[in-house]
């Protein structure tokens, strides 16, 4: 793999850890509360973004692993008020991006004021 294709896919890896804040017009469909966030976990997910997939575990105790084009990286979810907040070692240096969640055929569609747009849908129940 060439140094332009390995600095592509990590701008992308990044562009996708960041992508848990999406376009507002997304959260306009109607907002999960806390409650209904929380009860999303755990459990496997993919998730798109900017065309991109990730496959994402993870666990009721906040805990996230992800995968995407053989690179692999670990982070935490929780819940801030009505927003879920995504912070992941590697693809966005350790920062914290939260946004609220909406649910639109199928997918949950995080929405904020980034620009960016991440949809996402459980792939299987996790055991614990």
């Amino acid at each position: 793999m060439t140094q332009s294709n390995i600095l592509r896919k990590t701008t992308i890896l990044a562009a996708c850890a960041m992508g848990i804040i999406a376009t507002t017009g997304a959260a306009d469909a109607g907002n999960l509360d806390s409650k209904s966030i929380r009860s999303l976990f755990p459990g496997q997910f993919v998730a798109v973004v900017q065309g991109y997939r990730i496959n994402v575990s993870a666990s009721a105790g906040g805990r996230l692993a992800g995968e995407a084009y053989g690179y692999e990286d670990r982070g935490r979810w929780s819940v801030k008020g009505s927003n879920l907040c995504i912070t992941w070692s590697e693809w966005n240096k350790g920062k914290t991006m939260c946004g609220k969640v909406s649910q639109k055929s199928g997918w949950f569609v995080a929405g904020g004021t980034s620009g960016q747009l991440l949809k996402f849908r459980r792939a299987a129940v996790a055991g614990n």
